[in-house]
């Protein structure tokens, strides 16, 4: 694991084109960490509008819906996707957008053309 560089410069934040949000480190506000176990550092913040929130909500839960049919394990991966959403809807208040909106079980049928979803792969 690198070293941690508290002399490291340190940029406010930054954007990527075309994406509602704002990236940066969060110095003042360290996070506890796994690893190295009993230690805490810098947290990396992501600012967002709720309905970009959701969206993100909904692109982390169909990647597990895939990894879950493919016999990984999505459990934790499944709770951070209703987190952010709930945390979206509750950032947007009385505003509506489509990306709020609830996210699918995840006990859906195959999807057409596929006989099964074995531990394996769609066959």
């Amino acid at each position: 694991m690198p070293s941690h560089d508290l002399d490291a410069p340190r940029p406010r934040k930054s954007r990527v084109p075309g994406v509602e949000m704002e990236i940066y480190v969060d110095w003042e506000h360290p996070i506890e960490v796994e690893d190295p176990p009993n230690s805490q550092r810098p947290a990396v913040m992501v600012r967002m509008p709720a309905y970009v929130a959701g969206g993100l909500s909904h692109e982390l839960h169909s990647l597990e819906t895939i990894r879950g049919a493919v016999g990984g394990d999505s459990s934790e991966w499944a709770q951070v996707a209703r987190a952010l959403l709930a945390a979206a809807r509750m950032a947007a208040g009385s505003d509506r957008h489509p990306e709020l909106a609830d996210l699918p079980p995840a006990d859906l049928p195959p999807p057409a053309g596929c006989r099964e979803i074995a531990p394996g792969g769609i066959v």
